[in-house]
């Protein structure tokens, strides 16, 4: 639940500052051609501002739900064996490990600036203690993960069967 709270005050703090450069851009462009009656005063005059944040808080409840997934991957074999090439495939794609405890690898991305515009929200879990891989993080970063993971499985069965 903690997770829940830090992701949804982090969106909206990211929106409220995404909303203010807006208008700014809008208020310092905008300044010779409009007219007195659409100035940036009247629209904050109005309630809008309000509104705007009504809906930024909106916004930053659903987000957590609709952005960060958990999913199951399920293999053939247990993932003790083949827990470094795992590794290594996060590694080709511009991932780190972070830590590997209590049979959790926990991966983010090296990338600053990818980690900055994911406002340092971008760990990657995978839980490896069943033959039932469990894996969470942002939604889409699962869901190509989880391509690669398959495909890794699918590798390596074959390469038992030879």
């Amino acid at each position: 639940m903690t997770r829940y709270i830090k992701r949804a005050f982090k969106f909206a703090v990211y929106l409220i500052a995404l909303l203010f450069l807006l208008l700014l851009f809008i208020y310092f462009m905008s300044k010779d051609v409009m007219s007195e009656s659409a100035s940036l005063s009247r629209f904050l005059e109005d309630g809008r501002p309000l509104q705007m944040l009504c809906l930024v808080i909106v916004f930053a409840v659903i987000y957590p739900f609709i952005g960060f997934a958990k999913v199951k991957i399920y293999l053939n074999q247990p993932v003790n064996d083949d827990k470094d090439e795992i590794i290594k495939l996060f590694d080709q794609r511009k991932y780190v490990l972070v830590s590997d405890e209590n049979k959790i690898l926990t991966f983010r991305p090296k990338n600053k600036f990818n980690r900055l515009t994911r406002m340092y929200e971008d760990l990657l879990e995978l839980d490896y203690s069943d033959a039932v891989l469990k894996f969470q993080g942002l939604r889409k970063d699962i869901y190509r993960h989880k391509r690669m993971l398959e495909e890794f499985a699918q590798k390596t069965l074959h390469k038992t069967d030879i």
